[in-house]
């Protein structure tokens, strides 16, 4: 089975549907995230370094980090709305309601999910340091909550 990439060929990446780009954020998220559960180099999965080097510096997903950030620019609620189903899948613990595949996975710390966000967009998204999206990350959840 092969993906038909032409309906999608001209649209910039603001243009992208919200749902695409938390698919492709959330499957991304999901593989890192097992991969470092099952990485015997890190023991202890709650540490701070192991955190940092086992999964938040291990860069994942340039196409659709940088469709996310530009929906930041040109629509904040599809932005906050992304980063709030993102939020609610991997650290609120929602994941395994919506696919078997989240069963059993424990959730990830919100900070370290917007850190990994944050770390891997800095090399697909420059106008933005990563301190900044860190914040705007954090916010966006609780400005998507007010705004429904």
């Amino acid at each position: 089975m092969t993906f038909d990439e032409d309906f999608a060929a001209d649209l910039r990446p603001s243009e992208a549907p919200t749902g695409v780009i938390v698919s492709a954020l959330r499957w991304d998220i999901l593989n890192e995230w097992v991969r470092f559960l099952n990485d015997d180099k890190h023991p202890d999965k709650t540490a701070e370094m192991a955190y940092v080097w086992g999964f938040i510096n291990r860069d994942f997903g340039g196409d659709a980090l940088r469709c996310l950030w530009s929906k930041h620019e040109t629509n904040y609620p599809m932005f906050a709305e992304a980063v709030w189903l993102l939020h609610r899948e991997f650290s609120g613990g929602a994941g395994s309601d919506h696919h078997p595949l989240f069963a059993d996975v424990p959730p990830i710390p919100a900070d370290v999910l917007f850190r990994k966000i944050a770390n891997s967009s800095a090399v697909a998204f420059r106008k933005l340091t990563e301190d900044q999206m860190v914040e705007i990350l954090r916010k966006a959840p609780q400005d998507y909550a007010a705004m429904r």
